[in-house]
């Protein structure tokens, strides 16, 4: 952010978002002014409620409105946070392919350090969850270790309280949530033939607590719990891979001086 404005030299309120965009006092557009001082068409930043077009707007308008207020970046950036993005992208890439990579059936992945972050944030879903009753009590594990990234991820997009809108942030929420559903769905592949440990000490087939045994049978879907589990294993990977490649127009970048 400029600490001044460059054509009227007003001085910026480093703590209004507002001022992050535009000149308070002359109405300078930084995107702008940045694009055209690179000799860049320029594209003016999105604001929080770019996503509704004008009546009468084009399909096409609206959807592409949509997208740049989703896929924002910073008109201007040090070249040290954009290569430390880049090399934090290839980092979680590479860790989040090899959970991915784990064997679903032999339940790989219940021995990785991701699967330690998500475990107590299962069982504490399930407390949650009681007052809506069994069905939900047992879901509400696997529930909320998809569910709060995604609350995480959205307080990143729409920048809630003071905080500012950080959408590299919530692209690693997203990756975290990638990774949730990976790990949920090795759960869900043993519902049918239980062998996996459970916390108890047994497996399903020795008690009653398999969350997904429960889940699947009361809908009557346990014969069908490898394809479940099959298609919230590629769903988490589907996600993984939409973060990694979502946004393939440049960042702007201004070298630190």
């Amino acid at each position: 952010m400029f600490a001044k404005c460059p054509k009227c030299n007003a001085a910026l309120d480093r703590g209004d978002a507002g001022s992050s965009e535009r000149c308070p006092a002359c109405g300078l557009i930084f995107a702008k002014y940045l694009h055209a001082q690179q000799g860049r068409p320029a594209r003016a930043p999105v604001s929080h409620s770019a996503f509704a077009a004008a009546p009468g707007a084009e399909p096409a308008a609206h959807r592409r409105a949509l997208l740049d207020w989703l896929l924002y970046v910073p008109a201007r950036m040090s070249s040290v946070n954009y290569y430390g993005r880049c090399v934090a992208y290839l980092f979680f890439f590479i860790w989040g392919w090899r959970l991915y990579a784990m064997d679903v059936g032999d339940a790989d992945i219940n021995s990785s350090f991701m699967h330690l972050i998500v475990l107590p944030i299962h069982e504490a879903g399930h407390l949650l969850f009681i007052p809506f009753g069994r069905f939900m009590t047992v879901l509400g594990g696997s529930l909320f270790q998809v569910l709060l990234p995604l609350v995480l991820m959205a307080s990143f997009v729409f920048g809630f309280g003071r905080s500012r809108r950080d959408n590299f942030a919530a692209s690693l929420m997203l990756w975290w949530v990638a990774m949730s559903v990976i790990d949920v769905a090795p759960y869900i592949w043993d519902a049918f033939d239980p062998k996996m440990m459970l916390l108890g000490g047994n497996t399903g087939a020795e008690s009653d607590g398999h969350d997904w045994q429960n889940i699947l049978g009361d809908l009557g879907l346990i014969r069908r719990a490898h394809l479940i589990a099959g298609i919230a294993h590629k769903l988490g990977l589907a996600v993984m891979l939409y973060l990694q490649f979502r946004r393939r127009d440049s960042h702007a970048i201004e070298e630190d001086g």
